[in-house]
């Protein structure tokens, strides 16, 4: 099989905090062809660090499958608060739709993140297209920034119950007491509606950071938006994905959940 191309530290964005990259991953020539749908990648990290570079494995396992995928950054909450991080991922889903990442229009956007990411991943598929302080001040003129799918691993989707003085404070840019409506904006859960797309959840077992109750109401609230979702709970920690046998699973899931998405 040809190799799997790998285009990386390419910029997409140049906020006045500095600049950001994607790495990209082209399928080989003689993959199956799956170029029609571009999967974004999102990496968690309480919002305050983490790297694109860690999806770079599943980027690869992706492209390997035939479809083009990418790792993004977006700015960080020592850099900037709340909704800085949801713009650069809407400037990113932008981007790949002009067709400037990978030199052709997908037909279909799908994220994929974990933690923090799946926050951020959530939040752009309850807030598709929408305008104000949410809109991404980017080169990329009007093109949408609606997805058709997303894949969370082990994501906080609820952040009404914060600590005052935690790293969500400085996520959202206040207290929870402060502004209340601020972190209700800031919540996928409180923005679900039936134009919501598909969604594959995931919430380990074991996850020592965050709880599986909170991925249940998410996934409550999308089915009775009517929203086509599915919630696996598989045993392990905040990082079962990572690792055999769950590595292997869940690229096969998220082949098989772009697959659906055709039908």
């Amino acid at each position: 099989m040809a190799a799997i191309t790998e285009d990386r530290d390419v910029r997409f964005k140049r906020p006045p905090e500095g600049d950001l990259h994607a790495n990209l991953f082209a399928p080989p020539e003689d993959a199956t062809d799956r170029r029609n749908t571009v999967v974004l990648h999102v990496h968690g990290g309480v919002w305050n660090r983490g790297e694109r570079e860690f999806f770079d494995d599943r980027c690869r396992a992706l492209a390997a499958r035939g479809i083009p995928t990418a790792t993004i950054d977006y700015r960080l909450s020592g850099t900037a608060t709340y909704p800085a991080a949801l713009q650069d991922v809407k400037t990113a889903i932008r981007w790949v739709r002009t067709g400037d990442a990978f030199d052709r229009v997908p037909d279909r956007i799908v994220l994929v993140a974990h933690s923090a990411g799946a926050h951020l991943a959530a939040l752009a598929a309850t807030t598709q297209d929408h305008g104000g302080d949410l809109a991404p001040d980017d080169a990329y003129g009007d093109a949408s920034t609606a997805v058709d799918g997303i894949v969370c691993f082990d994501g906080p989707y609820d952040l009404m119950g914060a600590e005052p003085g935690g790293e969500t404070a400085d996520f959202v840019g206040c207290d929870p007491t402060e502004n209340p409506d601020r972190y209700r904006a800031a919540s996928p859960r409180e923005r679900v509606t039936s134009e919501h797309p598909p969604a594959l959840l995931y919430h380990a077992d074991d996850d020592e950071w965050l709880t599986r109750r909170e991925t249940r109401a998410y996934r409550d609230v999308l089915a009775c938006e009517g929203v086509d979702v599915e919630l696996k709970t598989p045993p392990g920690d905040h990082w079962f994905f990572t690792e055999p046998p769950w590595f292997d699973r869940t690229v096969e899931h998220a082949v098989t959940f772009v697959d659906e998405l055709d039908d």
